[in-house]
């Protein structure tokens, strides 16, 4: 029962509403066309058909009996000499029954607006066809009647349709809304812009009236530009009431068919250039937050590599204490059976075999050394990173071999991260391990340097080049890995020797520019 009352309720004050507007309009229509028929199809024809798709069907039967009383007054009263009139609105109940069924298809402003011009362009074509045969008007007037009608009004109620339903919804969380919020200085702007419109048609001379027209059509554009659909509908129908009131001081339009021509005109410039702004503006919203999110996926990513890469350290270092506390300690055993048994045994064959025992356990303890020092570097924990970098040239004997040697160190202060100076020292590492190895060279440089909040390496020679499946100790594939993970670029040049470059960011969470 209560929500019978309410309903009741409701549609008495839709009646009342939309019976005040109805006539309203109808006087603005009647003094602007001076016919009474034009007059009923210009603004309360928009009126009516933007309730109807506006409102739910169960209010239809009340919006049609409220017109139909009114239609059937005039006629009574002898205003509206035409009885055609009152079944005509029947009309519009099936442009606006199609576009309800296709509404909620649709969740986007810039879709609705094509929807409801495609529902005015449709009513007014229902209007010139069926209904232009029997009015006074040609039907060329009857049809753009119609539309300037529709167009002007169907979409402001919209906007404040739109309006409402923010306000009754305000407390309703909503991340992403459809539709954006209508802000105080969308009014403060239409209103400036209407001032000073009307001060220029005071002040302007009567010859040049038509001159402001031309004029009237810049806050349209304006205010599509600032505030999308919004301001391009609001803007229409402030441009209206400047026209109209254009057209009253100065008589700056000869008939109505110029008037709603121009009217028409006007209306569709702002809203196809608000839904065509608002459109190209939610477009770079949802770049924007894709751009973010592929952020912080990337970001997501490169800590989930530096974590990786950090493990990796620490499985080296597991592996080498093992290789240390288990292996050294066996091949130092077997060392010393393989003296004791050398200094015991009296035949030949048993000292030889000790010897021979003896020399493999010293090179089995010369390649585990070779390896801890691969697994985990103890000089990266014992001494600054320049002289890290100068000890490990020292291994591979570069001078021994007759090969000119040159650190270039010119790093202002030395890298924080231990990770990034791990990966600094084992590039360095497997690099200059290759020359050795591979290059035949005279001459190898090793330069690092901090520019811009990048760390530069840099390791060339002069030899004969590496080659090309060269994958030895930590390896290539190694390295190109570890530098992409931290977020770094690294480039490998075989021509006229070898030049390895590789930049890192200074910290680990930057992207690099």
């Amino acid at each position: 029962m209560p929500l019978i009352l309410r309903r009741l309720a409701l549609s008495l004050f839709l009646v009342l509403f939309f019976s005040l507007s109805w006539l309203a309009l109808w006087t603005i229509s009647l003094h602007l066309t001076q016919n009474s028929q034009q007059a009923t199809l210009l603004l309360p024809q928009g009126l009516r058909l933007a309730l109807l798709i506006l409102l739910p069907r169960r209010y239809w039967p009340a919006l049609l009996l409220a017109e139909g009383a009114i239609l059937l007054w005039l006629n009574n009263q002898q205003l509206l000499n035409a009885p055609l009139m009152l079944i005509l609105p029947c009309l519009s109940l099936l442009p606006a029954w199609c576009t309800q069924r296709l509404w909620y298809r649709y969740h986007h402003y810039w879709q609705r607006l094509s929807l409801l011009l495609a529902a005015i362009s449709a009513n007014a074509l229902l209007y010139g066809l069926l209904a232009g045969p029997w009015i006074t008007a040609p039907i060329s007037q009857t049809l753009l009647t119609c539309f300037t009608g529709g167009v002007l009004l169907v979409p402001f109620l919209y906007l404040i349709h739109t309006y409402l339903k923010q306000q009754l919804v305000a407390t309703m969380p909503a991340p992403h809304p459809l539709t954006p919020q209508i802000r105080t200085s969308l009014l403060l702007w239409c209103s400036l812009f209407f001032t000073i419109g009307i001060c220029v048609q005071v002040a302007i001379a009567p010859e040049m009236e038509r001159l402001l027209l031309i004029f009237i059509f810049l806050p349209n554009v304006l205010m599509a530009y600032l505030f999308g659909w919004q301001g391009g509908v609001l803007a229409a129908l402030f441009g209206s009431i400047l026209i109209t009131l254009t057209r009253q001081a100065g008589g700056a339009f000869q008939d109505s068919r110029e008037l709603e021509l121009f009217l028409s005109t006007q209306a569709l410039l702002g809203i196809g250039l608000g839904i065509a702004i608002s459109r190209q503006q939610q477009l770079a919203q949802k770049l924007q937050r894709y751009r973010q999110q592929l952020e912080r996926e990337l970001a997501a990513k490169r800590h989930l590599m530096e974590r990786l890469v950090a493990t990796e350290e620490e499985t080296r270092k597991g592996i080498a204490r093992e290789l240390h506390d288990e292996i050294g300690q066996n091949i130092t055993a077997i060392q010393i059976q393989a003296m004791l048994v050398n200094r015991s045994a009296t035949a030949p064959a048993t000292r030889l075999a000790a010897e021979q025992i003896d020399a493999l356990s010293q090179r089995i303890h010369h390649t585990t050394r070779t390896l801890l020092r691969q697994l985990r570097p103890p000089v990266l924990e014992e001494m600054a990173f320049d002289k890290a970098l100068s000890h490990l040239a020292n291994e591979f004997a570069f001078a021994e071999q007759g090969i000119d040697f040159h650190l270039d160190y010119q790093l202002p202060v030395p890298p924080s991260d231990k990770t990034l100076v791990s990966t600094l020292y084992r590039v360095a590492q497997e690099s200059l391990n290759n020359i050795s190895k591979h290059a035949c060279a005279s001459h190898v440089r090793l330069r690092l340097t901090q520019n811009d909040r990048m760390i530069t390496l840099e390791i060339r020679d002069n030899g004969q080049g590496m080659p090309p499946q060269a994958s030895s100790g930590f390896g290539l594939l190694g390295i190109e890995e570890r530098v992409h993970a931290l977020g770094g670029d690294w480039q490998l040049q075989r021509r006229n020797g070898t030049r390895v470059i590789v930049n890192f960011p200074t910290k680990l969470n930057e992207t690099p520019s």
